[in-house]
């Protein structure tokens, strides 16, 4: 069973972007499927790595676009963008330790973040 379920109320009303905010819902439901499943030897260090080089395909792109519409907080958004993947490499060095923690941590903080940053930020532009 999924953690997150895709909802129109978190469109930002840009299919291509909309896209990329469902496949991180997609990253973050696989990372949750693994924590109960007893048998599969857990490894996050390589989900942490197609969570990165996701994120900045969908930065790039999301960026691009802001920059096309003329956003006017594009400045303030783009730090945003870079603590997020500051933070994900700090969990990327940190990813030989106890993995279950890791995955846990590492849930907690996409989780935090596409909540918080569609529905708050991304709906600006």
């Amino acid at each position: 069973m999924p953690l997150f379920n895709w909802k129109e109320e978190y469109s930002v009303h840009i299919e291509e972007l909309d896209h990329h905010h469902k496949k991180f819902m997609d990253i973050l439901n696989a990372l949750y499927d693994d924590c109960f499943e007893r048998d599969k030897d857990l490894s996050v260090g390589h989900k942490i790595d197609e969570l990165i080089a996701y994120t900045k395909y969908h930065f790039v792109a999301e960026e691009n676009f802001m920059r096309y519409v003329g956003y006017g907080q594009i400045s303030d958004h783009l730090e945003k963008h870079e603590q997020f993947a500051r933070k994900l490499m700090e969990l990327k060095q940190t990813s030989n330790g106890n993995q279950l923690e890791l995955t846990q941590e590492l849930i907690i903080c996409l989780g935090t973040w596409l909540l918080q940053h569609i529905l708050e930020e991304d709906k600006r532009y």
